[in-house]
């Protein structure tokens, strides 16, 4: 790395908000992933979906300058969340945001890398919509891949080169991602109705079909908690989750469907996905009703494009 390329990223650094959404995390997860970005960006913004009074406790403990908290009073959405944060790094004239999840990890050089990419990739004359880390969940031996959708066809990329290899992909997670203030200006910023789940998916296909694209970055790792222990069936993989989150799944899922800015092939992979997951769960997940009850609905008021929030009465989130 040229001293030019270091100094360029030491001052873009401190153009940079990191923003991690949080509901009753982890304590001791959350101040590890805070001690981590403390070093790497400038500014780190902790929007709380009314997780109670101890999280203020804990945040006033830590008595850091460059952390911010912003409590929303109940549980909003992540989408939501992360419009919040994108509009305190509006306000104090951040030109970047990268995106976190409670429970996600990254590597000491994780932003540092993610922004050697986008500069890379910006001279190029490339629209970049958001580049993203490779990750891992630790109960699972192997990196999820990168995914391009051709036709019907699958394409995966599994970083086999790990120096500086950039790859493109029709999609990445929100945790991780960097993202820039001049695209979030032109393509909007998540879908807060989605409330969660399929909500970065949304966004990158939206960002695809204003002419941008989106990069994983082969040298950017992150440690990345996804669900519950994730459950096995036909030589598949699920994220294991909650009858309640199976409602977002599948009414996120189903929404997508009608969506002109998806492209076939993935619609088609939603609805294979969707089938699969739902005979799966019926049949041999336990509380089948629950799941049945959730997922059915889940189905129908994705159909009517009835989004937000789930009034769900006795049921707890």
């Amino acid at each position: 790395m040229t001293m030019e390329l270091f100094n360029y990223l030491m001052n873009k650094k401190d153009n940079i908000a990191a923003i991690v959404v949080t509901y009753n995390p982890e304590i001791n997860i959350l101040s590890r992933l805070l001690d981590i970005l403390k070093k790497q960006v400038n500014s780190i913004v902790l929007v709380d979906n009314g997780t109670g009074m101890y999280f203020r406790e804990f945040f006033e403990s830590r008595h850091r300058n460059n952390e911010f908290l912003i409590c929303l009073g109940a549980n909003c959405g992540v989408a939501v969340g992360q419009n919040v944060g994108i509009e305190w790094a509006k306000r104090n004239g951040k030109t970047h945001v990268i995106l976190f999840d409670q429970d996600s990890l990254p590597e000491p050089d994780m932003v540092f890398n993610l922004l050697s990419a986008m500069r890379k990739l910006n001279s190029r004359g490339i629209n970049v919509a958001a580049v993203g880390p490779r990750y891992q969940d630790e109960r699972n031996i192997n990196h999820p891949p990168f995914i391009r959708v051709s036709g019907l066809k699958i394409e995966k990329s599994f970083c086999q080169s790990l120096s500086e290899e950039i790859v493109e992909s029709d999609m990445i997670i929100s945790s991780g991602s960097l993202i820039s203030l001049s695209t979030l200006a032109e393509v909007g910023g998540p879908l807060n109705e989605l409330f969660i789940d399929q909500v970065d998916v949304e966004w990158c296909f939206r960002a695809r079909s204003h002419g941008y694209s989106l990069f994983g970055v082969c040298n950017a790792f992150m440690h990345h908690s996804l669900g519950q222990m994730p459950k096995y069936f036909w030589g598949r993989k699920f994220i294991h989750q909650n009858p309640l989150r199976h409602y977002y799944i599948f009414r996120n899922a189903v929404w997508l469907l009608f969506k002109s800015y998806v492209p076939i092939g993935w619609k088609f992979l939603f609805m294979r996905t969707i089938f699969v997951r739902f005979f799966f769960y019926v049949c041999f997940v336990k509380p089948r009703q629950s799941y049945l009850k959730m997922m059915t609905k889940g189905i129908l008021d994705g159909l009517c494009g009835r989004l937000g929030r789930l009034q769900v009465g006795h049921m707890l989130e």
